[in-house]
């Protein structure tokens, strides 16, 4: 269930869900947002759970150049028999790295859209709460990361042969998405970082540079990326338990 709305002003959210990697680690001959994950594709997965969202009025999907057409395809026939891609607005192609991808789909984005949400199309198992918090957040603050703290002891190691230094994970955290922006401080970054060739791998590194630290949200361990085979294996037992916790 999502959160109260603490009376909160309405407002409303997009989100931008990047699938334009490569999938080179899956190993398989389908693309990673088309593989089945219980009943229905990865990507399905991802996108229900901001249909569920009433905070999000429209989805935009970053896709690699072989799934476009699968993509719009699916949209075109929503709701009837992909009703998870009911809310997609546009199909676009990614770029070459992800800030590029990120650029283009925020740019697809409605202009009376308030928030923007970056998300993983390859992290199925958020949650509609921790969408509609990181996307209150983005709005009240300007920005937003989904975010659990580190449980365990991280090293430093040049060699990859010898741990040489322990850092203090009392200070670390890693990293989910969705990131949320307001959509006119997102253009702007996205913007200068165009002009500064600034291509980090995390959005909110953006504003990090540019403006300062980002507020968390509360993540959820179970808002793993699927990377590997075995991680999509651990991904249907989440699922499988989910749905027998549900009353």
């Amino acid at each position: 269930m999502q959160p109260p709305p603490d009376h909160e002003e309405p407002f409303s959210a997009a989100a931008v869900i990047v699938a334009a990697g490569e999938s080179t680690r899956m190993g398989s001959a389908a693309r990673k947002p088309l593989l089945r994950l219980a009943d229905r594709t990865l990507i399905e997965h991802t996108l229900a759970a901001f249909d569920r969202c009433a905070c999000v009025h429209e989805i935009v999907i970053v896709s690699h150049a072989c799934d476009l057409e699968v993509f719009a395809q699916m949209a075109r026939d929503a709701p009837r028999l992909h009703p998870a891609f009911t809310k997609v607005r546009a199909v676009v192609p990614g770029g070459r790295k992800r800030t590029q991808s990120v650029r283009l789909g925020t740019r697809s984005v409605s202009s009376e859209i308030d928030v923007v949400l970056i998300h993983d199309a390859a992290r199925p198992l958020i949650g509609s709460d921790v969408i509609h918090s990181a996307a209150r957040m983005a709005m009240r603050e300007g920005a937003s990361v989904v975010a659990v703290p580190l449980s365990d002891t991280l090293k430093t190691s040049a060699s990859g042969t010898h741990a040489e230094r322990t850092l203090d994970r009392s200070v670390l955290w890693a990293a989910q998405t969705p990131q949320g922006f307001r959509r006119a401080t997102l253009l702007e970054l996205l913007s200068r970082a165009e002009a500064d060739e600034f291509e980090p791998t995390d959005d909110c590194a953006l504003h990090e540079r540019y403006i300062g630290p980002v507020p968390i949200v509360a993540g959820d361990p179970f808002n793993m990326k699927i990377t590997t085979p075995s991680d999509l294996i651990i991904a249907e037992a989440l699922l499988a338990w989910r749905a027998k916790e549900r009353p």
